[in-house]
This record gives C-alpha cells, sequence and structure tokens, in this order.
C-alpha cells in the first residue's frame, strides 16, 4: 500500500514560539471554538502542498513558517517539509530512499534549477513525477501536478457547502479535462493518449459490428420461432378456443367443487371415527378395571368359604375337660364364633359381584355398538376415498389438460406478438448503431467516456450504503450522477430542498465515495484525505432541523472506516457529536479559548 499519511505540523516563530499538532495513521479530529485557529491547521497543511493557500496567517499573529512531518506507508524513513511564509521554495529532509533532501520550488518552472515540490508527492503516492496527462479534446498533455489532484484529497471550508459537484470544477471546460485525466490516472495508472483513442475507436467498431451480427442472428431467431408458433396455431383452425376454454374451465370448477366436497365429508367421517376410537378404548379401559374388581370378589368369597367351613368343622370338636399333663380338671373356654359375620359378608360381596356382572354386560354391549358404528364409519370413508382417488381426481387431470391445451393457443398468440414487438426493436436497434457509426469520423478526447462500467454503479452503491449507516433521515435512494458528478439523493440534487447544513453533510459523503473507491480499486491512493466542517452551516445559527442521529452517524461512520487511510476532520465544538473518539483510536486536538490549566486556548501561541 503506497501513500503516505501526515505526523506533525509545526508554526514556526521564533517571536511567539512554536505551535504544532500530531496527527495518527487514522481519524483525527480538530475541534474548537470559532476562530480558535481550525482552519488554520488546514491552510498549513495546503501550504506545504503547494495549493492555493500562500499566506496561512493573519500578519499580526506573527508567524512566519510551516514544517510538517510526512511519513510513507509502505517505505521506512520520513521527510520533514519547511516552507517560509511569502517564499515559494520547500527545503525538504528525507530519510525515504528514492526521495533526495534538498531545496525544491514550489510552482514548475521551465530550467529553473530546483526540482519541483510536484514531484514530493507524487512519488509518496507511488507514481512517475514526470508522467503526462491529457488536456483537451484534441489530446494536448500537460504535467500531472498534485494540485490538479487536491480537489479530491482535501475539502476546504470555502467549498465544503457548495451547491455545485465539489469535485469536478464546472466552470472551465479545460480544467474540468484536466482534473477528470488525473483521476482517471490515478484509477487506472493510464494517461489515454491519442493512440488509446484510436485503439479504443477500433474496439468501437469491432464491438459495433459484434452488435450488429447479433441483433441480426436474433432477428433471425425471432423468425423462425414465429414460423414454428404459426404451425402450432394451425392445430387450432376452425375451433373457437375462447368458448372451449369457458366450457372446459366450467367443468373443471364443477369438479374441483366436487372433489372439495368429498374431502370435506371425508374429514367429518374421520373425525367421527376418532371418537369411536376414543369411546371403544374408554370401554376397553372399564372393562379391564371391572375385571380386575371380579377377580378380587370371587377371592373374597372364597376366603368367606373357607372360614364358613373351619367354623362348622370346630363345632364338632370335643374340648377337653382334664389336663393331658397334670391330670387336673379343666374348666371349658366359651369360644365367639364367626360364622354370622362370615355369612353378611358373603350376602354383601355376592351381591356387589352380581351388580358389576351386569354394568360389566352392559359396557360390552355399548362397546359392540360403538364397534358396528365404527365399521360403518370406515367403509363410508373408504368408499368416499376410493372415489376420489379413481374417479374424482382422474376427472380432473383431463379437464386441466384440455384447459391448458387451449390456453397454449393464448399463449402462443401472444408470444408472436411479443416476438413482432422484439423484431421491431431489433430493427431500430440496427438503424441506432448505423447511425453511430456515420456519426463516428473523428476522434476526440472525452475524458468520462474512459471510466470503466462498473464506475457508476458502484458509486451508487457507496452513496447508498454510506448515507444508510450514517442514518440519513427520509433516504430512499441515493445514487451518484455522473453527468454532474456528484450525489443525488430520492431523485433530487443536493441543493434542491436543502440549505448549507445539508449540502455540507452531502458533499462530505461525496469526498467519502471517492475516498472508498480509491482505497478499494486505484492504482495510485495517497490515504490521506483532509475536510474542512463537514457540519458546516449550522455555523450559521440557521436550524435545518437535522436530527442529531445523522450527525452522530456521521462521524460514528469516521470512526469505523479508519481501515481506508488518514482522514484529518475539522469541526466546531458547538457542534460535533459527543462521543468516544479516543476510544475508537482516533486523535482528538481540541482548541476551547479558555486560559486554565490543562486547557489549550488555540492552535498559536498568544494569538486570539
Amino acid at each position: 500500500m503506497a501513500g503516505f499519511y501526515i505526523k506533525k505540523v509545526i508554526a514556526k516563530s521564533a517571536q511567539k514560539g512554536d505551535a504544532s499538532v500530531t496527527f495518527g495513521k487514522g481519524l483525527n479530529i480538530i475541534q474548537g471554538r470559532s476562530d480558535s485557529g481550525k482552519t488554520c491547521v488546514a491552510n498549513c497543511i495546503d501550504f506545504i502542498y503547494g495549493g492555493s493557500t500562500s499566506k496561512p496567517f493573519k500578519d499580526s499573529a506573527k508567524y512566519d513558517g510551516v514544517t510538517m512531518i510526512v511519513a510513507s506507508n509502505d517505505k521506512p524513513g520520513e521527510l520533514t517539509l519547511h516552507r517560509d511564509v511569502g517564499k515559494n521554495q520547500v527545503d525538504v529532509t528525507s530519510t525515504i530512499t528514492g526521495i533526495d533532501s534538498g531545496t525544491y520550488d514550489v510552482t514548475n518552472r521551465k530550467h529553473a534549477k530546483n526540482p519541483p515540490l510536484n514531484s514530493i508527492w507524487l512519488q509518496l503516492i507511488g507514481t512517475d513525477p514526470e508522467v503526462m496527462i491529457v488536456t483537451n479534446s484534441r489530446f494536448e498533455t500537460k504535467r500531472l501536478t498534485w494540485k490538479n489532484l487536491l480537489r479530491i484529497f482535501y475539502l476546504d471550508e470555502g467549498r465544503v457547502d457548495d451547491i455545485d459537484s465539489i469535485v469536478e470544477p464546472s466552470h472551465r471546460y479545460m480544467e474540468n479535462t484536466l482534473f477528470l485525466s488525473a483521476l482517471l490516472y490515478l484509477i487506472t495508472g493510464r494517461t489515454f493518449t491519442e493512440t488509446d483513442a484510436q485503439e479504443k475507436k477500433e474496439i468501437k467498431k469491432a464491438r459495433r459490428k459484434a452488435v450488429k451480427d447479433y441483433v441480426n442472428q436474433k432477428i433471425q431467431n425471432a423468425a423462425d420461432r414465429k414460423k414454428k408458433l404459426e404451425e402450432d396455431l394451425h392445430i387450432f383452425d376452425g375451433i373457437d378456443v375462447e368458448a372451449q376454454i369457458a366450457e372446459a374451465t366450467s367443468a373443471l370448477e364443477e369438479t374441483q367443487k366436487a372433489i372439495n366436497q368429498a374431502l370435506e365429508e371425508s374429514q367429518k367421517l374421520l373425525a367421527s371415527i376418532l371418537d369411536d376410537e376414543q369411546q371403544i378404548a374408554e370401554c376397553n379401559v372399564l372393562l379391564n378395571r371391572y375385571q380386575k374388581l371380579s377377580d378380587q370378589y370371587k377371592g373374597d368369597i372364597q376366603r368367606l368359604s373357607l372360614i364358613a367351613e373351619g367354623e362348622e368343622a370346630y363345632q364338632s370338636v370335643q374340648q377337653p375337660l382334664i389336663c393331658p399333663y397334670c391330670d387336673n380338671p379343666i374348666k371349658p373356654r366359651k369360644r365367639k364364633s364367626y360364622m354370622e359375620s362370615a355369612r353378611i359378608t358373603m350376602e354383601r360381596t355376592m351381591t356387589q359381584l352380581t351388580g358389576l356382572e351386569e354394568t360389566e354386560k352392559d359396557v360390552d354391549d355399548q362397546k359392540r355398538e360403538i364397534q358396528e358404528d365404527l365399521k360403518n364409519l370406515q367403509e363410508r370413508r373408504n368408499a368416499l376415498e376410493s372415489r376420489i382417488k379413481k374417479e374424482l381426481r382422474p376427472r380432473e387431470s383431463e379437464q386441466m389438460d384440455v384447459v391448458n391445451s387451449y390456453k397454449a393457443y393464448l399463449q402462443i398468440t401472444t408470444e408472436i406478438s411479443v416476438i413482432e414487438s422484439y423484431a421491431n426493436d431489433f430493427g431500430s436497434d440496427l438503424d441506432a448503431i448505423e447511425n453511430e457509426q456515420k456519426d463516428d469520423k473523428t476522434t476526440e478526447y472525452h475524458p468520462k467516456e474512459y471510466f470503466s462500467d462498473d464506475f457508476v454503479p458502484t458509486m451508487s452503491e457507496y452513496a447508498q450504503s454510506i448515507l444508510e449507516e450514517c442514518h440519513y433521515s427520509g433516504l430512499l435512494k441515493a445514487t451518484f450522477n455522473f453527468s454532474k458528478f456528484d450525489i443525488m439523493v430520492n431523485g433530487e440534487d443536493k441543493g434542491t430542498s436543502h440549505g448549507k447544513g445539508y449540502r455540507s453533510y452531502l458533499n462530505t459523503v461525496m469526498i467519502l465515495m471517492l475516498r472508498k473507491y480509491l482505497a478499494n480499486f486505484a492504482k495510485f491512493d495517497p490515504h490521506t484525505f483532509i475536510i474542512d466542517t463537514p457540519l458546516h452551516g449550522f455555523d450559521d445559527g440557521v436550524n435545518e432541523d437535522m436530527p442529531e442521529s445523522m450527525r452522530a452517524g456521521l462521524y460514528r461512520y469516521f470512526m469505523n472506516h479508519q481501515d481506508e487511510g488518514q482522514l484529518i476532520i475539522i469541526e466546531n465544538l458547538d457542534h460535533i457529536p459527543h462521543l468516544d473518539y479516543e476510544g475508537s483510536g482516533a486523535t482528538v486536538t481540541t482548541f476551547e479559548k479558555v486560559v486554565e490549566p490543562g486547557k489549550r486556548y488555540g492552535f498559536l501561541n498568544d494569538v486570539k
């Protein structure tokens, strides 16, 4: 991964002392009150870049120079660049292999003794510092400069709320072409010279021929298909197809109605069958219990019979009157008889057994009745299921075949109509190809023709996904308008129905879209972006009712996508959402405009 990141910016002053800001490789936030020097930090970077800023400080500030320390993403070492106010030269100290230390000129001049500063930045992103890009439709070329590219990487406070595209210059055609050529070079690594354009013309010619051959083949195939369909259509000659369809459909509906009625009756029978089976199961449970109780009664009767027999036998036994051991007389002992209680218990048990046998017989009779009803229900249901399977379903299938066969007629006529319509369209396509070939006589350079076919859909996809992640209020569909090189939301330009706040927000998203595209697809990418006041417009005290969720969503997006390179955000302390930036790994610098221990008043020392 080529590219670079800014490590430190130092404002130099022998009178007031140096003032500096340190940056990390990911998200960097410089927040502060109005006029605390936030934008001055961005101006210092632009000053070292050789951009449009020629004076980063007010005269009263008493600061006279800027030093910036830069590190490469893929090479060891770093650069220290210093430029004094009022000078167009930058002193460079380099420990990066391939980049020499020395004095560099801010502007390119013929026969200059010093190399151009432009070569430093182009070498850092891994490209040839002498590359030439096309600047107009006549394929005239001009040296690629860092200044051509700054619109992509640096969105300053003066442009952040622009209505027009903040990326593509719109006021001058040549400047527009130069910028698009520079962007194309970053993405593809190609300069698209006139030779490339001529090659493209030949490719277009070959493509047109291929398309013509393809379209003609499609017309031939359509003609063959139409002929075959018209032959199939003869089968229905002399038949009132629509009347036959109506008749067959009516018969099919009657059959389906009979099937539904039979199925409904079958379901009712099934419910009755299940009910009878449940009752039989209950009868079996009762009979099983009665059988166990009967066995218990019979056992009781047998036991009582034994008791009675024992009592009867005992009455005939003579009791001894003399002790067999001592021969002394024994007084006979009276013994209580159980005969009467056994008789009473026997009678009661016999009565219970008789009642139980009668109840058991009733349950058994009820079970037989239910079994007979169950058999009848099952026979009725089997007959009904057999009728559905052997009579109604086959009849339905036959009638369905008849309906479908007649519907084929309608499908054939519809297909013939579609084929004729397609043939007309194919003919129009051929006419358009012939007209295009007539117009394609000269070769001109139009940079937008050289962007890949997936550039617009990919940028539209990024617009949608970024705004969704930012919780953009009322979002339905976001797209990328290639002709305006700008974002559109819900079919509207960003300036149609919103003020500065929303324009600043959407312009920031546009930069994020390009940042993601370059990170994923570009051959050369600096991996360093600066956005000055993404929420600009709210500083004016105009409330556009932007939900807090949108503001917080944008800054959460900054935090969640630090892998796409260094991002320096400058924002007003009154409007920046309160989030845990340090917790996400971001570097935060705060200018309070308060003279208190532990707080930084502003960027520059003793400047209020």
